[in-house]
């Protein structure tokens, strides 16, 4: 039996197609994978996440703060949303009742123009409340409470 031979140059162009192919798999890899490869997209989203730990979720006390805070902080430097009632401002009854005892601390201590003193009294204030209120975990008595 004879050995059959392509004819000349096809096998040159078939070579050089598939090492043209491997060059770019070499020169990117993720372009030649699948999905679900160990070098696919999946596995390196499933990698970076596994690096970034997610935030730990906000505690009721944290979000009572940082709400109190922000809100006493707006009405001391007396912006147009300065006079929103508590529902506006997405405050709990209880909230705001320790918004109302971090003013009046906060307008008790600020010397005339001195702003940062205020603020820095209202925060206070804020984080002693906040902390009280939700010592024992979430307070009871409805949502608005």
């Amino acid at each position: 039996m004879g050995v059959v031979r392509a004819p000349r140059g096809a096998l040159t162009k078939r070579t050089a197609r598939a090492l043209a192919a491997l060059a770019l798999c070499a020169a990117a890899p993720t372009s030649c994978t699948t999905p679900d490869s160990p070098t696919g997209p999946a596995a390196r989203s499933a990698a970076r996440s596994a690096a970034a730990p997610a935030p730990a979720p906000t505690t009721p006390r944290e979000l009572c703060v940082h709400l109190v805070s922000y809100w006493a902080a707006r009405i001391l430097d007396g912006g147009p949303h300065a006079h929103f009632d508590y529902q506006e401002m997405g405050l709990s009854g209880g909230q705001y009742e320790i918004l109302r005892t971090a003013l009046a601390a906060a307008r008790a201590v600020r010397p005339p123009g001195d702003t940062a003193a205020a603020h820095l009294a209202a925060g206070e204030e804020a984080r002693r409340g906040c902390a009280d209120r939700y010592r024992h975990g979430t307070p009871s008595g409805g949502p608005w409470q």
